[in-house]
């Protein structure tokens, strides 16, 4: 059986679930004007550095196509290893980048990486036509008035079934705009061990469900969710995660998700250690990365190999209502404190973000399938992001990278009318995620608990919900008051102040 290697899912899968929340630096902040001017001189030749988790050879192409366009900016590129420890180095020896990508905001937030860039982002009309979410939630503001950064590279979270399986168990494929309910009832109806032959399991999973459903818990009426762990805001409220964390538990403990690649379980199941439970043909439910189809199960003779047929799902809500918030991977980028032309390092990120201009560039790349990375994998296999822009000339083109044929294309066509109302997992939208996971969540272990039967995820749902209130407005303080950017009215911090003292008390 083919061992799943992806090296850019395995960097993700460091936080994916809320199991590998990491910690910010304490490093300093680059130097450099807190309020640069820009560029005045369209001629003049300068250079700008831009870091990012993209595939090497499209970054560096990208960076081409935009000093094609810009010939007095040259464009060098890093690919990042690690965030923190890179930008701190970086930091610390004046090389500072000038954009730059992040997976952890808090380390940006925290030593001040960031510019605030509004002047820029609020005057671009383009910016008008990007996913509701970006500008209706703040997505890059953090919740403040000044806006630090903007998603760059975008990937929903999707469901995706494999209809061979449907077929071979005589089920029934489920309606496109499916409900929580009915995704769990073909989960379970999809679980079948015969005991003639290899047992069928109703999910696999890389995304644990209990941050897909905390997403998509309640109406709007009820409670605005534009973040992980019930977050409206202002607050959080863990009921919702308490619900979904629990029923995917029970999932697990009651034989219904199939085993985890390099383990026991999936050894006695396949009789293959290194099986990756997406090429078996024995499962009905993926909750993966949407990064999964492209990456692997659309890659040439793949599916035909494993007797798979893949079409993807939106993650289903549990109210029933047909345009709902979906959860989805965001990595923010921004301008450094420490850049001399802003403008210019603006346009750089917005080229190799979301914008049109950029997406044509990208698109020119990916449908060519002779361009390939220094593995020999085409550029579109290789972690392709989903456009935040909403242009119809970007979407047109795009849905081509996918199956168009008349068996395929209503999914995929579906799949992606219902993914335009993204929000990102905590770590990359909320200030103080990173601390509330690391000295809280994950330092008590609450999927293990939950997981093995050992506790009742609802045993948390207040404690878990004072220390996550408390963690976030320690940050906003930390990052936004006056030992931070600043920006905080004296409202604003005797709000969090009075947070912080009552979990004190």
């Amino acid at each position: 059986m083919k061992k799943r290697i992806v090296a850019l899912i395995l960097l993700v899968a460091m936080v994916l679930g809320v199991v590998g929340c990491g910690k910010p630096s304490s490093s300093p902040a680059p130097t450099g004007s807190d309020n640069p001017n820009p560029s005045t001189d369209p001629g003049e030749q300068i250079t700008l550095t831009f870091w990012s988790y993209e595939d090497e050879t499209t970054a560096k192409l990208m960076a081409e196509k935009f000093m094609a366009k810009h010939p007095n900016i040259k464009v060098e590129t890093y690919i990042i290893q690690d965030m923190s420890t890179d930008l701190s180095a970086a930091a610390s020896s004046g090389t500072f980048p000038d954009v730059f990508e992040g997976t952890d905001s808090d380390t940006a937030l925290a030593n001040m990486y960031w510019l605030d860039i509004s002047q820029y982002f609020d005057a671009d009309p383009e910016n008008k036509n990007l996913m509701k979410t970006v500008t209706e939630y703040g997505i890059g503001c953090f919740d403040t008035k000044a806006r630090y950064a903007v998603p760059m590279m975008f990937w929903p979270s999707a469901v995706f079934i494999d209809r061979n399986v449907i077929e071979k168990l005589n089920l029934k494929m489920p309606r496109t705009d499916w409900t929580w309910a009915e995704m769990i009832s073909l989960i379970k109806a999809a679980t079948v061990d015969d005991r003639s032959g290899m047992k069928y399991y109703g999910l696999g999973y890389y995304n644990r469900l209990d941050s897909l459903y905390g997403i998509a818990a309640c109406a709007n009426a009820e409670r605005a969710i534009k973040g992980e762990f019930g977050f409206n805001g202002e607050d959080f409220d863990l009921q919702y995660w308490a619900i979904g964390e629990q029923e995917f538990s029970d999932l697990k403990l009651n034989g219904y998700v199939a085993p985890q690649q390099e383990t026991q379980e999936m050894e006695d199941w396949s009789g293959d250690w290194n099986t990756w439970f997406g090429a078996t043909g024995h499962v009905a439910v993926f909750s993966e990365g949407s990064w999964t189809f492209q990456d692997l199960w659309n890659q040439a003779g793949y599916q035909e190999q494993y007797g798979l047929d893949i079409v993807p799902y939106v993650t289903p809500n549990v109210v029933n209502e047909k345009e709902h918030n979906v959860i989805a991977n965001m990595y923010m980028g921004g301008v450094s404190t420490s850049c001399k032309h802003p403008a210019e390092a603006y346009e750089l990120l917005k080229f190799m973000g979301w914008g049109v201009d950029g997406w044509n560039a990208r698109l020119d790349i990916y449908e060519d399938m002779s361009i390939v990375n220094d593995s020999g994998i085409a550029l579109k296999h290789s972690h392709m992001p989903y456009p935040l822009t909403l242009d119809e000339g970007i979407w047109t083109r795009f849905k081509k990278l996918f199956p168009q044929d008349e068996d395929h294309a209503k999914y995929w066509n579906d799949y992606f009318s219902s993914i335009v109302r993204p929000v990102p997992y905590g770590w990359y939208s909320i200030a103080g995620y990173w601390n509330f996971c690391d000295q809280y969540f994950n330092n008590i272990g609450i999927h293990d608990l939950v997981d093995q039967g050992k506790a009742k995820a609802a045993d948390y749902v207040l404690e878990a919900t004072e220390r996550a209130n408390y963690y976030h407005a320690e940050a906003m303080i930390s990052y936004f008051g006056p030992d931070g950017y600043n920006i905080l009215t004296a409202d604003e911090l005797a709000k969090f102040k009075a947070v912080v003292d009552a979990a004190a008390k």
